[in-house]
């Protein structure tokens, strides 16, 4: 009896679990689908999919993707030539190491790093020239002293010309006053240059700015002594600067005195055409590459040495091709390709069409562009519009809408978060 009490209880209990087990179960379970519903719910694409689903079901076939918003250009055939970007730096026209010229301590550096001078009128240094003035008096002086031998000696030399005249003097008399007067003249010439030598160093005891550049290094200082070449400041040209460029032997050729070339001035984002000066006919072994100077405006100072150039120089003859804008070409790791707009008689309606292609030439703003295919050679055609501008979603025949880009900001006027081309629900 005890024994079949206790089996019963058992069955109850295993019932009783299994019953609260079936229960919990059916909770969770209620929670999960509960909270997958909400999401759903409030998920703008799902509640789209679905009126989509019921839109199919009701007109008896698919829908399709629906027509895209993109904007077009046109294919043109022009001729381009092929070009390649060759990295370079701005270096300045001039740079010149000022020396002394003179001996002396410096009394005066008025100028540091960075100084801007004036050619012919900035002060540079001025070395202390108490020496000079007293050399340059002294040789004043000797002139003056010279000078009244030589008028007492001409004098006699004239009276003794008289008595020669009239036999009272001999000639070896006569010719050795004429020695003295030579000699004293050729002193007075000899005093009359040294007076122009002292002089001259008393002047260039003051040096001067040879051309109009910048201080970019101060290699002297008040108190210091120098002697005629000890250098002071290192400048450099100011007002133009060059764009060295490293051109390979494939395209130095192709370059020649006096070609405009555009030229990227990287840190500042800008552009500026300049015209090439020189092409050195003589480069590193190593890189097969040949230095090219550009000259360019430094525009007030914005353009300063050191700075980092690109150009686009061509690397091969000029020749007809298919030209379209950047923005036509989606490349990616697999290849380029451009989609072209069919039209279907709609103004503003058309379909598009992948078209395979290989660039052959890049420019700054163009693609030089040729179909892999025949079909796409069929497509891609000089005046075939192409999509710029939506074209990262499209499909192959699908519908689109071709827009202005005026027309394309009214359409997505007052729609925070909207862009040309992307696809409508």
């Amino acid at each position: 009896m005890n024994a079949s009490g206790q089996r019963q209880r058992q069955r109850v209990l295993v019932a009783s679990l299994s019953l609260t087990a079936l229960l919990a179960g059916g909770i969770v379970g209620g929670l999960a689908v509960w909270g997958r519903s909400s999401r759903q719910l409030g998920d703008p694409e799902f509640l789209r999919a679905q009126l989509a689903r019921v839109s199919e079901q009701e007109g008896g076939g698919p829908a399709g993707p629906p027509p895209a918003l993109v904007r077009v250009d046109v294919v043109q055939r022009k001729t381009v030539q092929p070009q390649r970007a060759i990295v370079g730096r701005l270096v300045e026209v001039r740079k010149a190491t000022v020396a002394s010229e003179v001996t002396g301590k410096i009394v005066d550096m008025p100028v540091e790093e960075g100084t801007e001078v004036v050619g012919g009128e900035t002060l540079l240094a001025q070395v202390d020239d108490v020496w000079g003035q007293l050399a340059l008096k002294r040789s004043r002086a000797q002139v003056a002293s010279t000078e009244a031998k030589l008028r007492y000696e001409l004098l006699e030399l004239d009276r003794s010309r008289e008595l020669r005249d009239r036999n009272a003097l001999s000639r070896s008399e006569f010719e050795a006053r004429e020695a003295t007067v030579a000699e004293l003249q050729a002193r007075l010439d000899e005093a009359k240059a040294a007076v122009e030598e002292e002089s001259e160093r008393v002047l260039r005891s003051a040096i001067i700015a040879p051309f109009d550049g910048t201080v970019v290094a101060k290699l002297a200082e008040v108190g210091q002594h120098v002697a005629p070449g000890t250098p002071l400041v290192e400048i450099v040209s100011r007002g133009e600067v060059d764009a060295r460029l490293m051109v390979p032997e494939s395209a130095v050729n192709l370059i020649h005195l006096d070609q405009l070339l555009p030229i990227r001035i990287d840190p500042l984002g800008e552009e500026a055409r300049g015209q090439v000066v020189s092409v050195t006919p003589y480069g590193p072994m190593a890189s097969r590459t040949f230095p090219v100077r550009v000259r360019l405006d430094d525009q007030d100072g914005r353009l300063k040495v050191g700075m980092s150039v690109t150009a686009m120089v061509g690397v091969g003859p000029p020749r007809e091709a298919l030209v379209v804008t950047k923005d036509a070409v989606l490349v990616r790791p697999d290849g380029s390709t451009i989609w072209v707009t069919v039209s279907d008689g709609a103004a503003a309606q058309a379909e598009v069409q992948p078209v395979p292609v290989t660039i052959t030439a890049r420019m700054p703003d163009e693609y030089a562009v040729e179909p892999e295919t025949d079909p796409g050679r069929d497509l891609l055609r000089e005046g075939t519009s192409v999509v710029i501008e939506g074209a990262e979603r499209l499909t192959p025949g699908q519908q689109v809408r071709i827009v202005t880009l005026e027309a394309g900001l009214r359409a997505t006027a007052g729609r925070p978060g909207a862009a040309l081309g992307r696809q409508e629900g």
